[in-house]
């Protein structure tokens, strides 16, 4: 068994997942598979262990097979369950399914592979924490929270999002409160609130949303403060026909005031022809990482100081009866969108007190509220997560951030860039962990793509140390 190599795949989300589905699909002599998790959720993950029924994919259901080489898999599995009878007509490729439809989709997919295993194949599933990994010239051990060390010749990161990073305020303290939820995936953000209380969310993307939701669905019937830097609120979907033209002119060598320029002009002709801009960067998204690799840093720096908020307005966008629902509660005063700078967070007498400086005016403005939950996105920089296994890996330069903080250095395949800029020939990852190297990296469209391209890397005998030399 010396001799047979052991592949350990860390998170056991989405990417985690199809990573291990896919190496038992491709391979095709003896190997060890290990999926470590720390919580029993394999294969849901946080995105689709979520705790209400009503959090909806943002992706439609005909672009969220799991396997890039079947594109009608969800849509026909969807058909086959007499359960979702109700979703299926003519609109149910366009339609946006509940999270957890999709979280069943990938529990039957998984139970199905690991209950089908080849002989050849000894797969392991340790529900622990990883803290630290230690290397040698043969290969890596990771250290466990509860368990032995666990050997393995090669080793997958695939950890998803980490939560938010707390804003900017004058006092840090106010983190320390039972007000206030760092975490907006957990449920118990929503919970044991009062009725007619109030709420500051900071964010106003897509898991603002899905807080929105949870707290009215608890019926919570007070006032909702959401703020963002310049208070976006996201586009809906809309049916059109596929714009395309602009993909002519997209062509190397790419630079962002051209690339600006062409966008701009586009976005001005559909427009004219009462067709929305958002067609226009649904028609780059194929390109976009093809874009980014060839962006210089410079250019990256100017896109994420000037454009990105805009891309993701127009990239990450709601269903449409989910953004009527929104402009529902906006419109009856229930939740207001404030563009503006938070400057102080402080509990007074069980309540928080609130001050944003606003965009529009530049005014200070002040309220009170219940709670604040952080809806800012996951926190992206490595060198600040506050995580053993990132903090060890990072310490020993095992690992480094990529040159934006977005995540971690790596080549666009996913193999591990060491801090002395070596490539690991242990590390791998996957997922939301190579934004700063692929910026579209967080859609099941681009991850299930990683996960098959990856297992397949993974099971070659390439020496991948040899890439530095190519």
């Amino acid at each position: 068994m010396n001799n047979i190599k052991t592949i350990a795949i860390i998170g056991g989300g989405f990417c985690g997942t199809m990573t291990l589905i896919q190496l038992i699909k491709q391979s095709e002599s003896a190997v060890n598979l290990v999926l470590i998790n720390k919580i029993d959720n394999s294969p849901r993950g946080i995105a689709y262990s979520t705790y209400n029924s009503k959090h909806v994919l943002n992706v439609p259901a005909a672009k969220m097979s799991a396997f890039p080489d079947e594109p009608d898999h969800f849509i026909n599995w969807i058909k086959s369950k007499p359960d979702y009878k109700d979703f299926i007509d003519d609109e149910l490729p366009d339609t946006f399914l509940p999270r957890n439809i999709y979280g069943h989709y990938l529990d039957e997919i998984y139970n199905s592979v690991i209950n089908n295993l080849p002989e050849f194949i000894n797969l392991k599933i340790i529900i622990d924490e990883a803290i630290d990994v230690n290397v040698s010239e043969n290969g890596a051990e990771i250290i466990l929270k509860n368990s032995e060390p666990l050997f393995a010749d090669k080793i997958v990161l695939a950890l998803g999002n980490f939560i938010p990073d707390n804003p900017k305020i004058l006092d840090n303290s106010f983190f320390n409160s039972d007000k206030y939820f760092q975490n907006p995936w957990q449920k118990e953000s929503v919970l044991n609130l009062e009725r007619d209380g109030s709420v500051l969310i900071i964010g106003t993307g897509l898991t603002m949303v899905d807080n929105v939701i949870s707290l009215t669905d608890n019926g919570f019937n007070g006032k909702i403060y959401a703020v963002s830097t310049n208070g976006y609120f996201p586009l809906s979907h809309k049916k059109r026909k596929p714009y395309t033209d602009i993909i002519e002119e997209l062509h190397p060598p790419y630079e962002i005031s051209k690339l600006f320029s062409i966008f701009r002009r586009h976005i001005k002709h559909v427009l004219s022809k009462g067709i929305t801009g958002e067609a226009v960067v649904d028609a780059v998204r194929p390109k976009t990482q093809e874009i980014w690799l060839s962006l210089s840093l410079n250019d990256k720096i100017r896109f994420m100081s000037h454009i990105r908020h805009l891309w993701g307005v127009a990239r990450h966008r709601l269903p449409k009866n989910i953004y009527f629902q929104m402009q529902d509660l906006i419109s009856k005063g229930r939740l207001e969108i404030i563009g503006g700078r938070l400057k102080e967070l402080k509990e007074i007498s069980g309540m928080v007190y609130v001050v944003i400086k606003e965009r529009k005016n530049q005014e200070l403005r002040e309220f009170i509220v219940n709670r604040v939950i952080n809806c800012t996105g996951p926190m992206t920089d490595i060198s600040r997560i506050d995580l053993p296994l990132i903090s060890n890996l990072y310490k020993k330069g095992l690992i480094t951030h990529d040159e934006m903080k977005l995540g971690i250095n790596a080549l666009p395949d996913g193999t591990v860039i060491q801090k002395d800029n070596s490539v690991s020939p242990f590390l791998f990852t996957i997922g939301s962990l190579l934004k700063g190297i692929l910026w579209e990296s967080t859609a099941v469209p681009e991850l299930r793509v990683q996960a098959k391209a990856l297992a397949g890397e993974l099971i070659s005998h390439t020496d991948l140390r040899s890439k530095l030399k190519q």
